[in-house]
């Protein structure tokens, strides 16, 4: 009985011996497995991130083009010269003023 009890041990410490192998191959690849899950994870999160950038600067750039064509036609800056009080050359100013109850507000 010792005999065979001696290669039943054997037997045994070969089996453990491949099964630590299969659980040390399995945890190699479940940690390789999980880090390629979390750079995925990563990368998705920065695309977002860019995604909404891109978003935002396209809106910036409809703006801009909105500002360049209001620039461009010469008819926004009389009316804003205008506004602060320039004249044509030629032209005269003709100032209205309105009459107000002015005596009826002091009192």
């Amino acid at each position: 009985m010792p005999r065979y009890y001696a290669g039943y041990n054997k037997k045994n410490k070969k089996k453990n011996f491949w099964s630590a192998v299969f659980l040390a191959f399995l945890l190699y690849i479940m940690v390789s497995f999980g880090f390629e899950v979390y750079k995925l994870y990563i990368m998705h999160r920065e695309v977002k991130a860019l995604s909404a950038e891109v978003y935002e600067l396209k809106a910036d750039n409809e703006k801009l083009l909105e500002d360049i064509k209001r620039l461009k036609n010469n008819s926004h800056f009389e009316t804003r010269a205008r506004e602060m009080g320039f004249v044509k050359p030629g032209e005269k100013v003709i100032v209205i003023e309105k009459k107000g109850n002015k005596d009826a507000s002091s009192d």
